[in-house]
């Protein structure tokens, strides 16, 4: 009897036994059932996302008794900020957008919005390293979301930029901009079915900046068609279109590092040290962007050739300019000659004081005027002594000034008669040139914005250059029907075509005073001391920034469509 009673405990144990296993097995495939629903959830763990892995969330919902996948991924976008001299605890932004953060370090501060005083600033947290570099190791594999690399190229890149607290801050003239990403939390359940990793998004406008500051060119950038590619400095991007939101954009890049120290001075060898500032991104969109304070307006569009023409159109709307560069392009397809002179007469001072970095995109083909060569400065120096020895006392100080300043910088340049190439032995590294050219350029400005605030004369500044514009067209042809005529004037044994324009534009010059005179109500003698500062100004912004284009690194087909300048326009990285 009591044998079989041992027996029953036994079999009742095996079948507890049994139960609770059944009972484990059933809940483990309940569990598992559920865990099932969170669509997405292995395509954000660390094999896929490194760090960012982190912040991966289940989220019940009751109401459909399934798990909701939630993940985040950066939106990268560039920030104005600008050079801080007090001492903020850490590098800046908005109360409205204080969910954004720094991709690399920086004593910068953002926009705060507007107050009474003008912009505000304030700063901001830089993204953690471990989002960026942890997932970089030796170990990384290709099927990991290549947005990854992407924000370790961006830092890598950002850190050649080491801006001194103690530079002068310039954001009168223009305004910085710096890569900057926000956390965004996203749902799996608005995925496309067809997608294997979580994206980050961006935008048109800046990713196609981003691109440039890490040593490539767009080949291929048609964003509409959903094509975009580019290639350089080791890197690639491209993009492939998605049915439900567009195109996707893909990167690789090789092994080398961006940045480089020398070991004698520890100095940055920049892969791409163009100035990162918002006026500079303008230009590789085919946007010369103005100084406000003079120009009276914030750009021209001059990236293709109808662009220059319809600019041309609204500096002289007679259309005899316009026609004149028509016609200089049946000679020479790529001739804008003249009209490149609203370049440094437009534009605001980019360069940083007391920073090396000079280097701007070309915003047209042809950007290299008078006041960028050599043969400018020789003539027109030459000619302006001679002026003053003509005119003698009468000579206004703002003219000899001019005269001083051009012998001061003339030792740096080393330009004496039939020494040095046109463009090359313009540009000059030194920091005390770039400096005392900067300070020129400055006092040039405050001479104009004097002279625009005078009550008793209507003097326009956007007015004096257009006139200027206006008969500059017309060098390229004349000067090389007076050498063909041989009526050519002294040349210093330079290129002689060049150094005759020169003389041609001090022959313009009675025309525009005479033209301007009574519109301004002023005197010829006014308008010819003006004309003179202009090109001073001129030559001091040409021998601060050396266009990309000298290099040929920025050929026409690599400026971008100027409607994509500050686009708005969603693209996701994958």
């Amino acid at each position: 009897m009591q044998s079989d009673n041992t027996k029953e405990a036994q079999l009742a144990s095996a079948a507890l036994a049994v139960a609770l296993t059944a009972l484990a097995i059933a809940v483990i495939q309940l569990f598992g059932q559920f865990f099932a629903t969170a669509d997405g959830y292995r395509r954000c763990q660390p094999s896929v996302m490194g760090a960012w892995a982190r912040y991966t969330k289940l989220r019940w919902k009751w109401s459909e008794m399934r798990f909701e996948t939630l993940f985040t991924t950066p939106e990268i976008l560039l920030l104005n900020f600008k050079l801080l001299h007090d001492s903020l605890p850490k590098p800046a932004v908005s109360t409205w957008r204080q969910d954004y953060q720094w991709i690399s370090e920086s004593p910068g501060a953002v926009e705060d919005g507007i107050s009474e005083h003008g912009l505000k600033y304030r700063s901001i947290d830089c993204l953690d390293s471990k989002l960026v570099d942890e997932n970089l190791g030796s170990g990384m594999r290709d099927e990991m979301a290549c947005w990854l690399p992407f924000l370790n190229s961006i830092r890598e890149s950002e850190s050649q930029f080491r801006w001194s607290l103690n530079t002068k801050d310039t954001s009168k003239y223009h305004t910085l901009r710096r890569p900057a990403c926000r956390l965004v939390q996203r749902s799996w359940d608005f995925m496309a079915p067809e997608l294997v990793r979580p994206l980050a998004m961006t935008y048109i406008g800046d990713i196609a900046i981003i691109v440039l500051r890490l040593g490539m060119r767009w080949q291929t950038f048609r964003p509409e068609d959903g094509e975009m590619r580019a290639e350089g400095n080791e890197h690639i991007i491209y993009s492939t279109l998605d049915r439900s939101i567009g195109p996707i954009l893909h990167y690789a890049r090789g092994r080398s590092r961006i940045v480089r120290y020398t070991e004698k001075s520890g100095s940055v060898k920049r892969a791409s040290s163009v100035i990162p500032t918002k006026e500079a991104d303008m230009m590789n969109f085919g946007i010369l962007p103005c100084y406000e304070g003079l120009m009276g307006r914030k750009s021209y569009s001059m990236g293709t050739f109808d662009e220059v023409h319809a600019t041309l159109d609204m500096l002289d709307p007679t259309g005899s300019a316009s026609k004149k560069v028509r016609d200089n392009r049946n000679f020479e397809a790529m001739s804008t000659y003249g009209f490149s002179d609203l370049i440094p007469m437009a534009a605001p001072m980019l360069r940083q004081k007391g920073d090396p970095s000079t280097l701007l995109p070309a915003p047209t083909e042809h950007c290299i005027g008078l006041c960028s060569l050599k043969e400018g400065f020789v003539v027109f120096r030459q000619r302006l002594a001679e002026y003053i020895v003509e005119e003698g006392e009468g000579v206004s100080e703002p003219t000899r000034w001019v005269l001083r300043s051009y012998n001061r910088m003339r030792r740096f340049l080393c330009w004496e008669d039939g020494i040095g190439d046109s463009i090359n032995s313009g540009y000059v590294s030194n920091l005390s040139f770039l400096d005392e050219v900067y300070e020129g350029w400055e006092e040039s400005t405050r001479y104009f914005e004097k002279l625009s605030s005078q009550a008793d004369i209507s003097f326009r500044y956007a007015d004096l250059v257009a006139c200027h514009i206006k008969h500059a067209v017309n060098f390229w042809h004349e000067a090389h029907e007076r050498i063909r005529e041989e009526k050519q004037r002294h040349h210093h044994e330079l290129t002689d075509w060049l150094a005759e324009g020169m003389h041609l534009y001090w022959d313009y010059l009675p025309k525009i005073a005479e033209a301007l005179a009574y519109r301004f109500s002023a005197p010829q003698s006014l308008i010819r001391e003006a004309w003179i500062m202009l090109m001073f100004r001129a030559f001091c912004w040409s021998r601060s920034h050396h266009m990309c284009h000298a290099q040929e690194r920025f050929p026409e087909s690599s400026r971008l469509p100027s409607r994509y300048w500050d686009s708005r326009l969603p693209v996701y990285l994958g």
